[in-house]
């Protein structure tokens, strides 16, 4: 229970260091660089646009200021935290409401709950991760890596001295920077950072849909009451429920008897706005990015130089948040360019051609990274989204293609749920008022990018992140229109339509709530390998108290996921795995020969200390975790007994390559 105790505090702290930068530069930025509405903006509304602001604007400003050092990282973004907090501050009241304090006790509710989903468990004598912890080897490591040897990054998962990481890292300079302040002030470590993330970026999702539908006009175009009282209600109700992926799991369970082991892989992902933000928190966060950058150029706010620049800012972060969630953002941008010079408005498509080039500009340094990816084959290719569903054999590419795209259809309906109902409901009633204003247009072609690059292209690096996360774009329009229609009372009529619509919502909620819990508890493992991950915990930790930065560590590479190396570790390691291996540039054949050249020291039961230190020396490794997994953890004739390991537990042990004496014979 101890370690549960620490995580929480720990996190919890990170999470509030976490919220003052975010609100104290975003502040900075959003008055410096003119966010439309800011300076009129009071109380809950200045302070959910600043957040806004923080998170579009902090990445590529960390990331060019982390290239002179750690230090100038941390001072970039520390510098406008202080200066942005007097200009936050200026609008808002001592006094709360009723309402703005309930707010504040459900964000710190949604804090804490976040923070227990996230964290690790004690079951007995061991512990358990949660299934994020998958992803969280990612965040932690690339976040301790920044922190460590600044921008960009050293390839924490597959180091080669003087190669960089080649990976779309902007939001782990956030994390970074989190790290660096809470670990020199409380002795946090990256996980929690990286879990204070997660936490965070849902916190920013009620402010953008806010300011999306407020912008948009799709209140006008229904005819909806002016009153927004009920609008963020309604956002945040929205926010935590999905489609109805429910039928699905609810059939294969009436027809197997048993859940699949991921209950979420029936079709191409819709991963609903409460897992996109714990689990996936960079996408997330780049779309934010991407939509303060369109809102910097949309009328009626008039031109200002400054609002080029913070669209600039904005874009260029999106780059380097998420190369996914970019490429739906350029061509959202190529066609409303497009719509521009349609309607004549060469001053606007002037302005957003501008804030393209400065974006290209300002992510300059990052780009020239992507050239050194040695990927064996082709990142992104054509296929129809969901093929493998309607496994037939066509004749002709007539009979093809409308049955591939019928089935496409229809798995969109149940995934999207109420957003689907409630999009067709507001397009019936608002007909061309739906896209009169610049934000409902744009709001209508990032929806449509969404539609086309995730429904007929998929990434082939590791999974296919392309086409589940460019759907952000249109979960975020489907979410507005969906609130239109109900503020309209087009969706939730009395009588015979309520429960067309109650249905799904309610549904929704019944997926997020299975999902949240599955996901936790299926991943509970064995007795013994919940204790095998608190002595490989406890491994790592030894090992951080006495081991310098950028020493080289290694454990067993040769398996489908390495968790323990970076969420408790903060070394980086000759090859981590076969699956984060890849993530940052290096080739599935070079990360596969690495992992040959190094798993004998783990599976060869007869292989001599001589040879281990050899192959050790080679990498220049300062320590090998070996744990109970390991064929040569307890082999009498394996090189691990013939050494004194420098820490032992029942089920890992931490041998030092560098100076170790040998063992007693």
């Amino acid at each position: 229970m101890s370690f549960f105790c620490f995580d929480f505090a720990e996190t919890f702290v990170s999470v509030a260091i976490f919220l003052v930068l975010l609100l104290g530069a975003g502040a900075f930025f959003a008055r410096l660089l003119r966010f439309p509405g800011f300076d009129e903006a009071r109380g809950f509304e200045r302070a959910g646009q600043a957040m806004l602001c923080g998170l579009a604007c902090l990445p590529v400003c960390l990331d060019l200021a982390g290239r002179f050092g750690v230090a100038p990282m941390v001072g970039a973004a520390l510098l406008p935290t202080v200066a942005g907090a007097p200009v936050l501050l200026r609008g808002q009241s001592l006094r709360l409401s009723r309402a703005q304090l309930g707010w504040l006790l459900a964000a710190f509710g949604w804090i804490v709950v976040s923070i227990v989903l996230l964290i690790d468990w004690p079951v007995g004598s061991g512990l358990f991760h949660d299934v994020t912890a998958v992803d969280y080897v990612k965040h932690a490591e690339t976040t301790w890596s920044i922190a460590q040897s600044s921008t960009p990054p050293w390839n924490p998962t597959f180091f080669t001295p003087g190669a960089k990481a080649s990976y779309y890292y902007f939001y782990y300079t956030l994390t970074a920077v989190v790290d660096v302040v809470a670990g020199a002030l409380f002795g946090a470590e990256a996980r929690h950072a990286a879990y204070a993330g997660g936490s965070v970026v849902f916190l920013a999702l009620p402010p953008l849909m806010h300011e999306l539908w407020k912008r948009s006009g799709v209140d006008e175009a229904v005819g909806a009451r002016s009153s927004n009282r009920s609008a963020r209600l309604w956002i945040a109700l929205l926010l935590l429920t999905a489609g109805l992926d429910l039928i699905e799991i609810a059939k294969n369970y009436l027809n197997s008897g048993h859940i699949p082991e991921s209950p979420a892989a029936w079709a191409e992902e819709i991963t609903p706005w409460v897992l996109s933000a714990l689990w996936v928190p960079q996408h997330v966060v780049a779309l934010i990015a991407a939509f303060v950058g369109f809102m910097a150029l949309a009328r009626p706010a008039p031109f200002d130089l400054r609002r080029t620049v913070l669209a600039a800012l904005a874009f260029a972060s999106t780059a380097g948040l998420s190369v996914y969630i970019a490429l739906a953002a350029a061509l959202a941008a190529a066609m409303w360019l497009i719509v521009l010079l349609a309607r004549r408005r060469a001053g606007d498509a002037a302005n957003l051609a501008g804030a393209g080039l400065g974006a290209v500009a300002f992510a300059a340094p990052w780009l020239m990274t992507l050239a050194g990816r040695m990927a064996d084959k082709p990142p992104i290719a054509f296929a129809f989204r969901n093929h493998d569903v309607l496994p037939l054999r066509f004749h002709s590419l007539a009979t093809e293609i409308p049955a591939r795209l019928g089935v496409m259809l229809a798995i969109y309906v149940v995934q999207f749920g109420i957003f689907a109902f409630g999009a067709y409901v507001f397009w019936r009633k608002a007909g061309r008022k739906g896209y009169e204003s610049d934000m409902g247009l744009i709001l209508v072609l990032s929806t449509i990018a969404s539609f086309v690059l995730g429904s007929f292209f998929y990434s082939t690096i590791i999974n296919n992140d392309l086409g589940w996360r460019v759907m952000l774009f249109a979960q975020a329009g489907t979410l507005v229109w969906t609130l239109a229609a109900i503020r309209a009372g087009e969706l939730l009529k009395p009588a015979g339509r309520v429960s067309l619509a109650v249905l799904p919502l309610a549904m929704g909620y019944g997926y997020v709530l299975f999902m949240m819990q599955y996901n936790r508890f299926s991943w509970i493992g064995t007795e013994n390998a919940r204790a095998l991950d608190a002595d490989a915990r406890a491994a790592w930790t030894w090992l951080d108290r006495r081991l310098p930065v950028g020493a080289l560590v290694q454990a067993q590479p040769d398996v489908e996921r390495s968790i323990d190396f970076g969420l408790y570790g903060r070394f980086p390691t000759p090859v981590a795995d076969l699956h984060v291996g890849q993530l940052f540039g290096a080739s599935e054949s070079a990360v596969q020969a690495r992992i040959d050249e190094m798993e004998p020291i783990f599976s060869d039961r007869d292989l001599s200390l001589e040879k281990a230190r050899a192959l050790a020396a080679r990498r220049d490794l300062a320590a090998i975790v070996v744990t109970s997994n390991d064929p040569a953890f307890n082999a009498p004739r394996a090189w691990t007994a013939q050494i004194q390991p420098a820490f032992s537990t029942p089920h890992a042990r931490v041998y030092l390559m560098k100076g170790t004496p040998l063992a007693a014979r």
